[in-house]
């Protein structure tokens, strides 16, 4: 099984991960392409594009401008470059909590967790990446052939994913991502079963989805899944016992490709 997880936008740029864990990227070439249009934006262009504050975009300006390829770890670390999963602390990785984990489970998680990036397309939680901003769902013409980084990467993604899910000898791919990221993958046209969690909160006037809680229940079940190394069809219906967070599954409003977890809220 394969888990999908959105990136964070907030990163910790001094972040590290379990020494001699550190791994490199597959599409550092596709991530050039993209940082050579991000390096040529100007300031007020990228408030702008991005809506971001002057003091932010001055700091995503400064990454961008410092941003390095490399073909090595030594070269990655001596570029300033830090594991992502370890370095992004959005409300998914403060509850996923990498660096809490196993060893044994960070090398699950290097298998079977994928983060979805608009620059790296996707990446291990050990991967080395540069401090960037670059959302999926921003329109960024890449070129005349791509007109979206949803066309770019669902173009450079299929094959590398499948791969991953033959190597595993499964179909299945957990979407704990939200669907501005998720959608790249359902564009790949790939030949897996999406399985999507959803989290809902409860209250007197039915069930609704608030972002942050959502976010927080992603992240959860990912380490659930990592630490109960679920697999096949045995691992969706364990999915079914996650009661993190006082969510639980709600078999009544699921559907087999959408498991929808529920919690009554007090408000």
């Amino acid at each position: 099984m394969q888990i999908i997880l959105s990136p964070a936008k907030t990163i910790d740029i001094n972040a590290s991960c379990p020494q001699g864990m550190e791994s490199l990227n597959d599409f550092y070439d596709e991530a050039t392409v993209l940082m050579s249009q991000l390096k040529s934006i100007k300031q007020t262009e990228l408030m702008g594009l991005m809506k971001l504050s002057e003091k932010l975009s001055s700091t995503v300006m400064d990454w961008h401008q410092k941003w390095a390829c490399f073909k090595s770890i030594i070269e990655a670390q001596e570029a300033g470059a830090i594991p992502c999963g370890f370095a992004m602390q959005g409300p998914a990785f403060k509850f996923l909590d990498l660096a809490t984990l196993k060893r044994s489970d960070i090398k699950y998680a290097q298998s079977h967790l994928l983060i979805l990036s608009g620059l790296y397309g996707m990446l291990r939680p050990c991967d080395l990446m540069m401090p960037y901003r670059l959302e999926m769902g921003l329109r960024f013409k890449v070129d005349k052939d791509h007109t979206s980084l949803y066309s770019f990467w669902s173009n450079h993604l299929r094959t590398p994913l499948t791969n991953k899910l033959i190597e595993q000898k499964s179909d299945i791919i957990l979407n704990l991502a939200s669907e501005e990221y998720s959608s790249v993958i359902k564009r790949t046209g790939i030949n897996a079963r999406i399985i999507t969690c959803t989290f809902k909160e409860e209250n007197n006037k039915g069930f609704k989805s608030i972002s942050t809680f959502a976010k927080q229940a992603r992240g959860a079940m990912a380490r659930f899944a990592i630490q109960e190394k679920v697999s096949g069809e045995a691992g969706v219906k364990k999915l079914m016992s996650f009661n993190n967070l006082d969510y639980h599954y709600n078999p009544e409003l699921s559907q087999p490709n959408n498991m929808i977890f529920t919690r009554f809220l007090n408000k």
